[in-house]
């Protein structure tokens, strides 16, 4: 079973953190990597050249209409060509990251109107979507923040 990235390093990172999960992903018998040597680890983007492409020429940056106008956001909005169009025309996989969920919104916000929540400690956000906890913990000061998701067209890091 191939995994993705994301999921390699998320496992090595709680791996070391937790005990109980160490010996479960142990005994699955998944190929582990030691998060000091994940080839992933780092800023930048994976993204290919033309998946980046058509997201910038498919969505709009944007900051209205959410709890959090200081962060901007890659989004689906009623602007953009598939917000109109059939899902079954989006070339890829269901776009969930490109809607700033209201969840999602609440949590950035409580980041930023209470930094010392992170400030200096680690961050692991599951179900990433479109980042945005992610990008609040670090506007709050967290030193380290794996944004961890299951879409592979969202290969990025913060």
């Amino acid at each position: 079973m191939a995994l993705r990235p994301g999921w390699r390093a998320f496992t090595s990172f709680a791996m070391n953190r937790c005990s109980v999960l160490r010996k479960a992903v142990r005994s699955s018998g998944f190929p582990l990597l030691p998060w000091g040597h994940c080839p992933w680890r780092g800023t930048g983007s994976f993204l290919d050249p033309e998946m980046k492409a058509f997201l910038e020429e498919n969505t709009e940056v944007t900051s209205r209409g959410s709890l959090t106008p200081e962060i901007q956001l890659r989004l689906l909005t009623p602007r953009c060509k598939f917000w109109w169009e059939r899902a079954d025309l989006w070339p890829h996989s269901d776009p969930y990251w490109a809607i700033y969920w209201p969840g999602g919104q609440a949590l950035s916000r409580y980041l930023l109107d209470n930094p010392d929540v992170v400030r200096g400690k680690s961050v692991l956000d599951i179900g990433s979507g479109c980042g945005a906890t992610a990008i609040a913990a670090k506007m709050s000061g967290a030193l380290r923040i794996l944004a961890n998701d299951i879409d592979p067209s969202k290969n990025f890091t913060f």
